[in-house]
């Protein structure tokens, strides 16, 4: 029995096969997404050993007696009600493996991608040039033997098409040169024409017959039985078996969706009509669109193929490499040696704040003095990730202190009706076209405009999110309806932001800039840079550069969009212990209107759940942060009630010794000696302690205090 699911097939009668796998994009990529019809085989070959939802086996496959390190898992995927089965590399060992052996199939997806980089059209490989990969059982579980079938390997006849004008001959022959001497197209076709491969002829204005070449091209000179005969002429002969295709099937039936294949050096041409010149390559999707409209000719079963759907699930739907929880730190200790060997030096854990800052919201701000690396941070991040400039995923956006209005970012109708797309807009489009690869904006000094003014329908259009699927989704940002011409309709039309795009902001606070608003920092963790060491130098003998790893969208991506995707049995104790800590927090800041909602909620239960999935940080630490980034943003001003709730978050710091009205009078008492060093010392938020030092210190000083002038 033969069982076949998109581009994965077995076979009951081959003994020990697990599956053959069809080569496409992904191999060269992750690996292979599994139809879930193949699960029984792989539990067969595993000796009755199940994958369970959410517990990899790791995998060795064996190919020439070498050994090659994967990961077999079924990936719950959130939202989608559906488990997808994978196999995904653990080294790009493997990866060059594949791209090697299938080198044929690799360079013509590679050179497709780049000719049609800005489509969304799916690659596929002609059947004629398709390879292969078959998985076989060995005596022990999650051991599989792997064989590689490259084209030149498999037994897979070419199609060829040959016009013969007005005068049919049972004959191919072809002189060796044209006029003059030189070479033709046609004659060079015919030494490329094989026993077993196929031939259609063409001749007044139809196909009249099909046959099959039964040896190899010979040396022959021109048979006396052809039209114009030179007898002396020589030239290349193929001898070939003949049926008769009755009744003649006319070129108009079939030429427009054949020509549609893009052929290369194929027989038709853009007008429907064939070629000048006698021999032609086809292919195997061409002869069955022919035979799909001549029902009524009974055609030789050698002419016969079964074709694949086109559509390969691993191609429309990319199931992408996944990170485990338990690999995180290991991937995110990667990406600082790799900024470090870029001779940039960070304080500690602050690569791993912000990559938790970006999974709870894919909206970071980072603050601090001018020339600190902010921008040059989130440009070594994404470069680490394998996003730059290059590829156009990293985009640096620069901007203006006269933005007024979202059109500098996402683009405008001109008086013709044109559309002009701003820098967003050709991001998110790309991002769009690409899911799964993450794709980095940095606004740099994005405050130098009001951002309430140019950034608001991405702030709200961000709060639209929800699952789809799979994927997160949010409203458009540019609605069809507001585009005049077609074409841009047909580009840009309800584009939204995909769930693969991250917007990190640099800003530098003084009087050049502007103040954030409230819903501006509800959106968003703010990332203050203060740590600043002048000393640290590039080594003078570095190790050997690291490569920029090829990190997946999931990585980045959020797990949950509400509280209620993320409650659950296991996580309700965090939950309820960090939404106790931010009610405490709540009843201090209500006294200046400065108290938070479900969203801030939601926003630091998300960031304390990863810190605590990937064993970053302690509870204490990251909370600690949670409250440095989402709750001080928020309080600037300068009466007395700013002084008294600055005091109040500090004992919530530092404990409960701390006695609030020592210095409520006089807060300059807490900066005597080392008073506030035995206080930070033994505070239980410490960061956030220094923080609110900072800003008590600032408050007696110039009689004013905010988050963003300590």
């Amino acid at each position: 029995m033969i069982t076949q699911v998109r581009s994965w097939t077995h076979d009951d009668s081959i003994p020990n096969l697990i599956g053959r796998k069809k080569v496409d994009w992904s191999i060269f990529e992750y690996g292979s997404a599994i139809p879930n019809d193949f699960i029984l085989f792989f539990d067969q070959a595993n000796h009755g050993e199940v994958i369970e939802v959410g517990n990899p086996q790791r995998l060795t496959l064996i190919w020439e007696n070498k050994r090659y390190q994967a990961v077999l898992r079924i990936a719950d995927q959130k939202g989608v009600g559906r488990d997808k089965f994978q196999m995904n590399y653990r080294s790009n060992e493997i990866k060059e493996l594949m791209k090697s052996v299938f080198r044929s199939t690799y360079e013509y997806m590679l050179e497709l991608k780049d000719k049609d980089s800005g489509s969304r059209k799916q690659i596929s490989v002609p059947n004629e040039l398709a390879e292969y990969i078959e998985f076989y059982s060995t005596d022990k579980p999650f051991v599989y033997g792997m064989k590689l079938l490259p084209v030149h390997d498999l037994i897979m006849p070419n199609i060829w098409w040959v016009n013969q004008g007005t005068t049919l001959n049972e004959i191919l022959w072809a002189p060796l040169t044209g006029k003059g001497g030189r070479s033709q197209y046609h004659g060079d076709a015919m030494d490329q024409v094989r026993k077993g491969d196929i031939i259609l002829h063409y001749a007044n204005g139809s196909l009249c017959y099909v046959s099959r070449a039964i040896e190899d091209p010979v040396d022959a000179r021109k048979a006396s039985s052809m039209s114009n005969s030179m007898l002396n002429e020589q030239g290349r002969l193929i001898r070939a078996e003949y049926f008769a295709l009755e009744p003649n099937i006319p070129l108009s039936r079939f030429s427009q969706e054949v020509l549609n294949l893009n052929i290369h050096q194929g027989p038709i041409h853009s007008g429907g009509g064939v070629n000048q010149g006698y021999l032609f390559r086809f292919s195997i999707e061409g002869l069955n669109i022919i035979q799909s409209h001549s029902p009524d000719v009974a055609w030789p079963e050698f002419t016969r193929f079964e074709v694949e759907d086109n559509v390969d699930l691993d191609e429309v739907e990319p199931v992408q490499m996944i990170i485990e929880d338990e690999e995180v730190a290991a991937v995110l200790s990667k990406i600082k040696a790799y900024i470090q060997q870029q001779g940039f030096y960070y304080a500690p854990h602050l690569i791993e704040n912000f990559y938790l800052s970006l999974k709870t919201k894919s909206f970071v701000i980072l603050a601090g003095v001018s020339g600190t690396g902010k921008t040059r941070l989130i440009k070594l991040f994404a470069e680490a990730m394998g996003a730059n400039l290059d590829n156009g995923q990293y985009i640096q956006i620069p901007v203006r202190p006269d933005w007024s209005d979202p059109s500098d970012l996402i683009g405008y109708s001109d008086l013709a009706g044109k559309y002009r797309p701003g820098p967003l807009a050709k991001v998110l489009l790309k991002a769009s076209q690409n899911p799964g690869k993450p794709y980095f904006i940095c606004l740099d000094e994005m405050n130098l405009a009001r951002v309430e003014h140019y950034f608001s329908d991405m702030l709200s259009i961000l709060e639209t999110q929800e699952w789809q699927d799979d994927r997160i989704v949010t409203a458009p940002i540019i609605h069809e309806e507001s585009l005049v011409q077609d074409e841009d309709r047909v580009v840009y039309g309800n584009l939204s932001i995909p769930d693969n795009l991250y917007l990190i902001g640099t800003v530098n606070m003084d009087e050049t800039t502007h103040p954030f608003s409230k819903k501006v920092l509800d959106r968003a963790n703010t990332i203050e840079f203060h740590d600043i060491y002048l000393p640290q130098f590039p080594e003078e003998e570095s190790e050997a550069k690291l490569n920029p790893e090829l990190v997946p969208n999931q990585f980045l991506r959020s797990d949950y969009l509400r509280l209620v995707d993320a409650y659950n049995a296991d996580t309700k104790a965090l939950i309820t212990k960090t939404t106790e800590a931010l009610v405490r927090i709540n009843n201090i800041l209500e006294e200046i209107h400065a108290h938070v909602g479900f969203r801030t909620r939601d926003a630091v239960c998300f960031y304390m759940l990863y810190s605590q999935r990937y064993k970053l940080f302690s509870e204490e630490e990251a909370l600690d942060r949670q409250l440095l980034q989402k709750i001080l943003p928020r309080i600037q001003g300068s009466n007395a009630s700013i002084r008294r709730v600055l005091l109040k978050l500090m004992r919530e710091c530092v404990g409960s010794p701390f006695v609030i009205n020592d210095y409520l009078e006089n807060g300059e008492l807490l900066f005597e000696e080392r008073k506030l060093n035995e206080l930070i010392n033994q505070a239980k938020y410490p960061q956030s302690a220094r923080k609110i030092a900072s800003m008590l210190r600032r408050l007696e000083e110039d009689g004013f205090t905010s988050y963003w002038l300590s």
